[in-house]
């Protein structure tokens, strides 16, 4: 069995790393709300470093601070509980959406969890159009309630809302009511959701 998972505020504390963005530039005395907008708009910290290092005529030392950013405290606790019990039973596929491929091989690279996964994809599409992914028999888990509604009209029936409260769409309700909902992934793991769909292909 293929299970789909979520990078970015699923597996990876964006919100967090978004807080250690915008104090580097803070000290340059750079409106929070300012980068802010600018994560909001851009979602590309590439994009946006250089943008203000030549708005504010920035020392270009700054980029090695960005670089220190990324690391492995960053995952999710929870995730790597989940990663640690699944990833020998079944086949794990890390599905994530970027504007830029290399910025996000960065961050997956500093997370370490390379390992567990028997295949990562790197998208700049539609997660619900690929034609490597198995929608109908696939388990899709992610935080994001518009890919979920995505995978949802690509006829995927085993879907999961990792619904954390610290998430950014975590005020966001889903239109489709059938999909379960966990405040994490221990949570998931405690109502054997996984095992129960695992139960159910086998009938």
């Amino acid at each position: 069995m293929k299970i789909y998972i979520d990078f970015d505020g699923t597996l990876y504390n964006s919100t967090k790393l978004d807080k250690k963005f915008i104090n580097i530039f803070k000290e340059y005395n750079i409106k929070e709300e300012y980068i802010e907008y600018l994560i909001n708009k851009i979602k590309n910290y590439n994009i946006i470093t250089k943008k203000l290092i030549n708005e504010f005529n920035l020392n270009e030392d700054i980029l090695s601070k960005i670089d220190t950013l990324y690391s492995d405290e960053l995952i999710f606790k929870d995730a790597i509980t989940f990663l640690e019990k699944y990833y020998k039973q079944y086949d794990l596929i890390l599905l994530t959406l970027t504007n830029d491929l290399s910025y996000q091989q960065k961050k997956i690279n500093s997370s370490n969890l390379s390992k567990y996964f028997k295949n990562i994809i790197i998208t700049n599409k539609d997660k619900s159009k690929l034609n490597n992914v198995d929608y109908i028999n696939g388990i899709f888990i992610d935080n994001n309630p518009i890919e979920l509604e995505r995978f949802y009209n690509a006829k995927a029936t085993n879907l999961i809302r990792i619904k954390r409260d610290t998430d950014k769409y975590s005020k966001i309700n889903l239109n489709i009511k059938n999909i379960p909902e966990f405040i994490d992934f221990n949570d998931l793991i405690n109502n054997n959701y996984i095992e129960k769909i695992g139960e159910k292909n086998n009938e």
